[in-house]
């Protein structure tokens, strides 16, 4: 990274919000053009719902209350309650499997069917309206297509420990989750931006395919000094996962970022780290087994705020970024442009004149889970 970009991006991670010098986000310049994509989005990682918990995001210019019963079954459902329109996200709780209105306590079950009332009468007909919702990579993700039609691909699950959570941070920004995820092809500004060196790199989009992977081998990334070979899956508009296994067998670290469409011209980004370690160099097997967790929990942290800076900067590129509909291409800039004809299938009206193949009436209906 450029020196003199260096307080800008620990400005913007100390803040948690990117209001930088006198440049003005780049929502306030022009009128959002792009509609919201159709996919999975990630709400949250997986550690920030624990049992009991309730909680409430954006999404697409909407709101989700996410809530975990005690049981551990994860729902995603609209906040107002059917009863009287009252905010399931404000002051409602968990009781057992059931999340209970704060204002009559009307309880719905994880089906989201009323089941009881907080006056004894017999509950009426009425359910809450959910999102399909599931969980995948330390991820929290939820569904959500312009025309309501229910989910057309899962998600990728990748081998790692589910019992390790992320270490990760949260960031509102200007943007759209499309051009995020360009930068898993926008090969031009890894050595610019962050400084690598030696790049090779590969992989570009399958027409019709919601999953797209990347492969690279590269030098100056986090671990400095060493040539790392890794891999990124691209899922939808909305993650890119990097996987880096490391030497001798050693382990994996896993690297996350989420874009989420939160409103017109505005997304949150979830970035984590995680690092898996095999064992513990010079430890008996026993030991090495018992203190792995602690260990690679506490270098993802430390590891976490390292990667912080190097995304960092790109967060400040995205939240003054402006769309070029029709860049002008050079040389040593990836498959931008087969990237964009990629991403068109996941929009429902068409955008830079490509169209994206289309459900016909028949086929749309109001889902849930």
């Amino acid at each position: 990274m450029k020196p003199h970009l260096k307080p800008l991006v620990k400005q913007l991670l100390s803040s948690r919000q990117a209001d930088l010098l006198t440049a003005a986000p780049a929502d306030t310049l022009h009128t959002p053009s792009r509609p919201y994509p159709n996919g999975w989005f990630s709400l949250a990682f997986t550690d920030e719902l624990r049992p009991g918990s309730v909680t409430t995001r954006p999404l697409a210019g909407a709101e989700v209350v996410l809530y975990r019963t005690a049981g551990g079954t994860l729902r995603a459902v609209r906040p107002r309650c059917p009863h009287l329109g009252a905010h399931l996200g404000v002051g409602g709780w968990v009781e057992g499997e059931d999340i209970v209105c704060p204002f009559h306590q009307f309880a719905f079950d994880p089906a989201g069917t009323c089941v009881r009332t907080g006056y004894g009468q017999p509950p009426p007909k009425a359910s809450l309206s959910q999102y399909p919702v599931c969980e995948a990579n330390g991820s929290v993700y939820v569904w959500w297509h312009s025309l309501g039609l229910p989910p057309q691909w899962e998600v990728p699950v990748f081998p790692m420990d589910d019992r390790q959570p992320f270490s990760h941070d949260t960031f509102d920004l200007a943007g759209h989750p499309q051009d995020v995820i360009e930068n898993a092809f926008d090969w031009g500004h890894l050595p610019t931006l962050h400084g690598l060196k030696g790049l090779d790199i590969g992989g570009t989009p399958v027409a019709g395919q919601p999953v797209s992977t990347v492969t690279a081998t590269a030098r100056g990334t986090m671990m400095r000094g060493f040539r790392q070979s890794y891999t990124l899956t691209v899922i939808g508009l909305a993650t890119i996962a990097a996987r880096t296994v490391l030497p001798r067998g050693a382990g994996s670290l896993y690297v996350m970022l989420h874009a989420t469409a939160t409103g017109p011209g505005r997304m949150q980004l979830r970035f984590g780290t995680k690092l898996e370690l095999s064992g513990l160099p010079g430890m008996p097997d026993r030991m090495g087994r018992a203190a792995v967790r602690p260990v690679a929990r506490l270098l993802s942290a430390v590891l976490q705020r390292v990667a912080s800076v190097d995304t960092g900067a790109d967060l400040l590129m995205w939240h003054h970024q402006e769309h070029v509909e029709h860049p002008k291409l050079a040389k040593g800039d990836g498959p931008i442009g087969r990237y964009r004809q990629w991403a068109q299938q996941f929009y429902t009206e068409p955008t830079g004149g490509l169209a994206p193949p289309r459900p016909s009436r028949t086929e749309v209906s109001r889902s849930e889970e």
